[in-house]
């Protein structure tokens, strides 16, 4: 039976958008999670939005669906046909990977002992540094893995084993994000490419998989007993806290219909090592191009970046090339 992708960009994408754009407004709106760490500061910035700007929020982020579902069709009018998935025969490059696995496990090792202050602390002990390093780590054995996995050869025990060490010393400091996407990594290749696909049953098994370990670590970093309130919340932190970013530019500024992208543009100097040559001081931050802009427990919301960034009819046509440009890479990956 020929394999094709059971899920790719369209479900990810549209997962991805209930869970940063509408669980953070619907938390707002109903002032859920009262009382819990974080959610008070959260409905004082969230109270001072101006109704029109919620308004605002609500059609852009709407706009931004068809958007992308638009350009995910416009690239299949340029190629109407697809593929059946096939694994790859190994070659040289791809013979090599167990090697590299075992290059990667003595890093792992290294940075292990580098960080071991840091391990098994959640909150308590965070450490950006060590973080980073083990998150960047997992991200190299995800690729491995991915080339392991689509090309016909052995798994290599180094790769297998090193990547489940370093989500786990990830977790243990907190870490979710990188994680999920190894579980990303594996859903995709058991849902399309492995010659025993898997099913609703176990896709929904597996998901609930990820829920629980992601939901324990949260609760397990709050020091609490888990119920299914502790856990939603544990899970909707994620998108709630990086909205803080969303609530503070919609209360303190106009939305701009079109923007120059200049801290998208000048992102791009972090692809330089800043032992080269260091670029940070023309970097132009998103707080740089507004008033009032504030991410107080830290990170970004991609709705405030993409709107600060391109404003609001930009930001449609950057989505619509986004969908486009995953299909466009989706094609290529099947041959």
């Amino acid at each position: 039976m020929n394999k094709y992708y059971k899920i790719d960009h369209k479900v990810l994408f549209l997962f991805g958008y209930f869970f940063y754009f509408a669980s953070p407004y619907i938390v707002g709106v109903t002032n859920a999670f009262h009382g819990y760490p974080g959610i008070e500061l959260y409905q004082e910035f969230f109270k001072k939005i101006p109704e029109d700007k919620l308004k605002s929020y609500l059609y852009i982020t709407l706009s931004w669906l068809p958007a992308f579902y638009l350009g995910h069709v416009s690239f299949k009018l340029l190629k109407p046909y697809k593929l059946r998935l096939i694994l790859y025969p190994a070659n040289a490059t791809s013979l090599v990977t167990p090697y590299i696995g075992i290059v990667l496990f003595v890093v792992l090792l290294l940075f292990a002992y580098i960080g071991r202050s840091s391990l098994f602390g959640g909150y308590d002990s965070y450490d950006i540094a060590t973080r980073g390093k083990i998150s960047t780590l997992l991200v190299l054995y995800n690729f491995f893995l991915i080339y392991q996995l689509i090309s016909k050869q052995k798994l290599s025990f180094f790769i297998i084993f090193g990547m489940l060490i370093t989500a786990l010393l990830l977790l243990s400091m907190g870490g979710r994000m990188y994680v999920m996407q190894t579980f990303i990594v594996y859903l995709i290749y058991k849902t399309s490419f492995a010659p025993s696909r898997w099913k609703l049953g176990k896709i929904l098994a597996f998901g609930a998989t990820g829920f629980l370990i992601a939901t324990f670590v949260g609760i397990w970093r709050m020091g609490g007993n888990f119920n299914f309130e502790k856990a939603s919340y544990s899970l909707l932190a994620e998108p709630v806290f990086t909205w803080f970013s969303t609530s503070s530019f919609l209360s303190s500024n106009d939305i701009p219909i079109i923007n120059v992208p200049l801290n998208f543009l000048t992102s791009f100097f972090n692809l330089v090592p800043n032992t080269i040559f260091s670029l940070s001081p023309y970097m132009v931050s998103t707080s740089a191009m507004t008033k009032g802009y504030a991410s107080p427990l830290g990170a970004d919301s991609v709705w405030s970046t993409l709107v600060i960034n391109f404003g609001s009819v930009g930001s449609v046509f950057f989505i619509y090339i986004t969908g486009f440009v995953l299909n466009f890479l989706r094609h290529l990956s099947q041959n």
